[in-house]
């Protein structure tokens, strides 16, 4: 009777335990929500991020952004930042009106003109019509975690670029969106598989 016990409390512990724990990492579980209408620049206005991995492609980690009403043709920087091991990571992406789109990710140690411009080059897409940004960055970049290895203090942001951005300074508007909203808060952790 008591090993039927147990079993009956292992099987429901892990059917409510293992969903939480894999549920993340897609567009419907993200690790990261944002409260919609919290800027009033909707080409800002952060829906949601996730992190996620290709089983055929175990040395790249995956992350997307949903923006409200992205547009690629705006000078921008959407990011997402994460810890692991103690070192602070981050892949972004800056838009630009007349210039190339240009992917980033790895240790940004912090967010100067210059330093943001020393992270490796990594490949990724803005997809306008889903509104998603993707990443597709080189595990070797982010201090290579191995299966098993915890993602913490997930979060984003999506900023005006320069020239917008000093405009937007002068005039005392603050356009820039973070998810979560609040700066000490942040969203999920995600688990390395692969």
């Amino acid at each position: 009777m008591k090993k039927i016990i147990g079993i009956i409390i292992c099987t429901l512990l892990i059917t409510i335990v293992f969903p939480l724990a894999v549920s993340a990492g897609d567009e419907t579980n993200p690790e990261i929500e944002d409260e919609l209408g919290d800027t009033p620049l909707s080409l800002l206005d952060i829906k949601s991020a996730w992190f996620y991995e290709i089983e055929e492609e175990p040395d790249y980690l995956y992350i997307s952004m949903k923006i409200l009403f992205l547009k690629e043709n705006y000078n921008a920087v959407f990011s997402i930042r994460w810890s692991f091991e103690g070192d602070d990571y981050a892949a972004g992406v800056n838009t630009f009106t007349f210039r190339n789109t240009i992917f980033r990710c790895g240790l940004p140690k912090q967010a100067t003109y210059w330093q943001w411009n020393k992270m490796p080059i990594c490949e990724g897409d803005i997809d306008t019509e889903k509104g998603i940004i993707n990443w597709k960055i080189p595990k070797s970049t982010i201090g290579n975690p191995q299966p098993g290895d915890i993602l913490t203090n997930t979060k984003a942001n999506a900023v005006p670029g320069f020239p917008i951005s000093f405009l937007y300074f002068l005039l005392q508007f603050d356009y820039r969106d973070f998810a979560p909203d609040s700066y000490n808060e942040y969203g999920q952790d995600y688990i390395i598989e692969y």
